[in-house]
């Protein structure tokens, strides 16, 4: 047989009767804890975001200037400072001295970029260590520079260097890729 309790009985012993259509505590803690959770999540996701936006902004592309002293045309180089061409795609190509002259502090490439061209470029002297020793701005097509002054003067009598040669499209400056060449520079060649 089941066993009723009175009311009395019940609230002797410490028992509440449960209003009809109220919420038990142990559903409002539940409910609290979980709100106070979801709280907790919320804030996380925000500073989480702010965090990430903070760190992770993506770069402005700030393109490169021309070359304020690059000249219109191709130059007249002789022969034994090596100026070839160095066809990197069918309409990207590179015309330099492979041995050019210098005077220690200011190297004559000759760096042309022929009219037919279809990019724009730059151009870094970087030393062994990859450190940038000279460069210069961008040559748009038909144009070319006669030399690159280096920011330190070469010591040794053959000092290994890398041309490294950015290209860009005209007009989007979207990137065409880098061409290093490594070369050679021998102080003060004539």
């Amino acid at each position: 047989m089941p066993a009723v309790t009175t009311i009395k009985s019940g609230a002797a012993a410490g028992l509440e009767l449960q209003k009809i259509g109220a919420v038990c505590r142990t559903y409002r803690r539940r409910t609290a804890k979980l709100a106070v959770l979801y709280l907790l999540l919320a804030a996380c996701g925000v500073a989480a975001a702010v965090w990430a936006y903070h760190y992770f902004q993506p770069a402005v592309f700030t393109h490169p200037d021309f070359d304020a002293a690059a000249s219109s045309g191709a130059p007249q180089v002789e022969e034994r400072y090596g100026y070839s061409t160095l066809q990197v795609e069918e309409d990207y190509r590179i015309l330099l001295c492979g041995v050019p002259a210098n005077d220690g502090q200011r190297v004559e490439f000759y760096l042309t970029n022929p009219a037919d061209n279809g990019v724009w470029f730059r151009a870094e002297v970087l030393d062994e260590a990859g450190e940038v020793m000279g460069s210069t701005g961008v040559l748009r097509q038909g144009e070319y520079l006669e030399a690159i002054s280096l920011d330190r003067p070469l010591t040794q009598r053959e000092t290994p260097v890398t041309l490294r040669i950015v290209a860009y499209e005209p007009d989007t400056w979207r990137s065409q890729g880098t061409v290093n060449l490594n070369l050679t520079l021998y102080l003060n060649f004539a």
